[in-house]
């Protein structure tokens, strides 16, 4: 299969985006390249020609994607990335095929935390845990932390509409020996427009799903325009959702959000929402991929998955617990407990 390469042009090696940088290094002369050096952009037009769009369309075109035969999890790559393990069961991958058009990306946050950062907050969190199995923070298994960019659709759109609602304030006073409560009941009405921007909503579903629940958010002024290269040295998770399966979700929580900012306007106490109407407008959809640092390991047969923000840093992990060493205290504490109750015994009788 053939497939995309991005080298060096000082000595032909394969180039790699650098998270810590921001730019594009060669590993083999160390040299150091802003996109711009080796992508040529005509930049005297406000949009690209249309032999850019077809040189970018058929690098995607030409990215390859992997399959793991057991769970079923898919993704990106280009052809500097050799056959692999799943990051969620252990187990091989295999290529599959070339991706489709429409699968390009929008635009991309590259990462902004690199490969030695990432394992490094690894083993600061291993290091706070004193029941981990022994050789747990291994060198070898350091080496299989993977650079994934995980899919997204964002959602911009105008809303326009209304809420009823009451609030309540109840007031208590006491004169001599009687206590008074006076309750004042008031309604409000408020309307407006309001602009929706850069909704998030996952185009994953499984436990992809569920690590980036605890990552997010993402801070969404990092975006760029996407370009394969900036999967050089990283994976892809191929989406699995599509707008029209989602709609109907995403335009309740729009409403639901409007119907919210709405009454935060309200300046009073135990306000009650009676009525809305909200009208939501055209949504319109990008497709984006942010920056995610995955480690899958297994312990006794269970696979456990650490993840760290590529952005932010934000972390999230779970971790095995050796039977041994807590059996260990266990006995430690059972047999400090035995001894005071004797000592406690001996002095009672």
């Amino acid at each position: 299969m053939d497939a995309v390469q991005y080298k060096c042009p000082n000595c032909g090696g394969g180039l790699k985006f650098d998270a810590a940088k921001q730019d594009f290094i060669c590993e083999y002369c160390d040299s150091v390249f802003k996109e711009e050096d080796f992508f040529a952009k005509d930049e005297t037009l406000e949009n690209e020609s249309p032999e850019q769009k077809a040189v970018e369309q058929q690098e995607y075109e030409n990215a390859v994607l992997y399959v793991c035969p057991s769970c079923g999890a898919q993704v990106i790559t280009d052809e500097t990335t050799a056959a692999t393990t799943c990051y969620y069961c252990s187990n091989p991958v295999v290529l599959s095929g070339r991706l489709s058009g429409e699968l390009k990306p929008d635009m991309i946050i590259p990462f902004k935390i690199d490969k030695k950062s990432a394992v490094q907050k690894f083993k600061d969190m291993c290091s706070k845990k004193k029941f981990l199995p022994k050789n747990f923070v291994s060198e070898s298994r350091l080496e299989e932390i993977k650079g994934i960019y995980f899919p997204y659709w964002y959602v911009d759109c105008e809303t326009s509409g209304s809420i009823n609602a009451t609030s309540r304030q109840v007031k208590t006073w006491v004169v001599g020996d009687v206590q008074h409560t006076e309750t004042t009941v008031r309604s409000h009405f408020r309307a407006g427009d309001m602009m929706v921007r850069n909704m998030p909503e996952s185009a994953l579903r499984g436990k992809d799903k569920d690590i980036m629940r605890y990552v997010c958010p993402f801070n969404g002024a990092d975006f760029v325009p996407f370009s394969m290269s900036y999967l050089s040295g990283y994976f892809a998770e191929k989406r699995n959702i599509e707008t029209n399966e989602i709609a109907s979700g995403v335009t309740q929580k729009i409403k639901h959000f409007s119907e919210e900012k709405l009454e935060k306007s309200i300046d009073a106490v135990n306000v009650t929402l009676k009525d809305s109407s909200i009208n939501v407008g055209e949504l319109r959809w990008s497709y984006n991929l942010l920056p995610v640092w995955v480690l899958n390991y297994k312990h006794k047969d269970k696979n456990y998955i650490y993840a760290l923000n590529g952005q932010t840093g934000k972390v999230y992990g779970e971790l095995p617990v050796c039977g041994k060493k807590l059996a260990m205290l266990f006995a430690g504490v059972a047999a400090g407990v035995s001894v005071i109750l004797t000592v406690a015994g001996g002095l009672l009788f």
